[in-house]
């Protein structure tokens, strides 16, 4: 045979026998084994043509890797797995399967893979009849090690969406609704790698098709330019729970003895006037009765509601009947990445906690995209 390492002619040597793990039970065979003389690697080629992963099946690796992302790696291994497919297999092959599995998911994604086949989902429409697409990002915090085993600095993973919410009628008091469909991604991006790839998937959901698009961020550093670049027709809402919390903040420190009052008096000037009516609201409270624990809270609330104003006119964007939280990206923070990378006395290196959010973010999507993607991968 050619040999696939240096294209020169590799000799066949005998058969080897190797137990391979599949979801039916164990299996033994017997492969024919080539070694080439011209670069000294040694070559299987049933081991390709079967799609092994060490001694794991494509099914067991898609098992293995599926409860190696839902709960810790130890209890994928000693319970969950050989609970549900009587699968018996050690802590660190559940470990490197899944983290093996989210590396080459990461490079296909990074290589312009999006899976599955180009679909076009049905857009909600707004009050006005408009069909709308959204989009969101935010990042959480993961504790991480270092090659050592000892403590690091923490990183950040961004969380990315695109998502079609249900529905929301403009006298609605929810601030958001749940998404009929979602393309999550999630890793230690840089967010112009993250705007890329959100740019693919929302391609391929068809985003071009929907009339308004939209895009709910909570204000953090480079998000509303992350937003003009890979989304420049979206507009852009700053998420009104974080407005609100400034406001709490502020009250909490200028009326601690009515600040609950107080802040929903604000929020709701926030809400029904819109962010330049409640700034000049904190505009025009007295700095000399303020503590200078107040002092700061304010100038912090004004510093913020400023530079985001053109993003507040929840006036008008409640009477469209859109979205004015991100609730959907947050919960995604949660579900996607915090459930699995963030359990008690958890640390991460780094290709391990890339690949596991990548898996995460792929299996909370619709379903059909981890189906895809094994069906590549496989």
């Amino acid at each position: 045979m050619t040999c696939p390492n240096c294209k020169d002619s590799a000799d066949f040597v005998g058969y080897r026998p190797k137990t391979i793990v599949c979801l039916v039970g164990d299996t033994r065979l017997s492969r024919p084994y080539y070694h080439c003389d011209h670069c000294g690697a040694g070559h299987f080629p049933w081991d390709r043509m079967l799609r092994l992963s060490a001694h794991l099946t494509p099914g067991a690796q898609e098992v293995s890797t599926l409860a190696g992302i839902m709960e810790s790696f130890g209890k994928a291994a000693h319970w969950s797995l050989r609970k549900l497919a009587g699968l018996r297999l050690s802590e660190s092959t559940v470990e490197r399967t899944t983290e093996e599995s989210g590396d080459r998911l990461g490079t296909l994604q990074e290589q312009g893979v999006v899976f599955g086949p180009k679909v076009v989902w049905k857009w909600n429409e707004d009050a006005q009849g408009k069909t709308c697409a959204y989009v969101s990002v935010d990042a959480t915090g993961i504790m991480m090690q270092d090659a050592d085993g000892g403590k690091a600095d923490g990183r950040m993973v961004y969380v990315g969406m695109v998502y079609n919410p249900q529905p929301r009628a403009p006298q609605d008091e929810k601030l958001s609704t749940p998404c009929d469909n979602v393309r999550y991604l999630a890793g230690l991006y840089t967010l112009e790698e993250l705007g890329l790839q959100m740019r693919r998937q929302a391609g391929q959901v068809g985003m071009d098709v929907a009339e308004q698009w939209i895009a709910l961020t909570d204000g953090g550093n480079g998000l509303e330019e992350f937003m003009d670049v890979n989304f420049p027709l979206a507009v852009k809402i700053l998420d009104f729970r974080h407005a609100s919390e400034y406001l709490a903040d502020l009250a909490k420190k200028y009326r601690p003895a009515e600040a609950e009052e107080l802040s929903a008096s604000w929020c709701h000037i926030m809400k029904h006037e819109g962010g330049a009516a409640i700034l000049k609201v904190l505009q025009g409270l007295d700095r000399k009765k303020m503590t200078k624990e107040a002092r700061a809270e304010h100038d912090k609330a004004l510093n913020y509601i400023g530079k985001n104003l053109q993003r507040m006119d929840y006036p008008e964007y409640l009477r469209r009947g859109w979205q004015i939280a991100s609730g959907a990206v947050e919960s995604a923070c949660k579900t996607v990445v915090n459930q699995r990378l963030c359990m008690g006395g958890m640390r991460w290196g780094e290709e391990g906690s890339d690949g596991v959010s990548h898996l995460r973010a792929l299996y909370r999507s619709d379903a059909d995209q981890w189906d895809a993607y094994w069906a590549k991968a496989a």
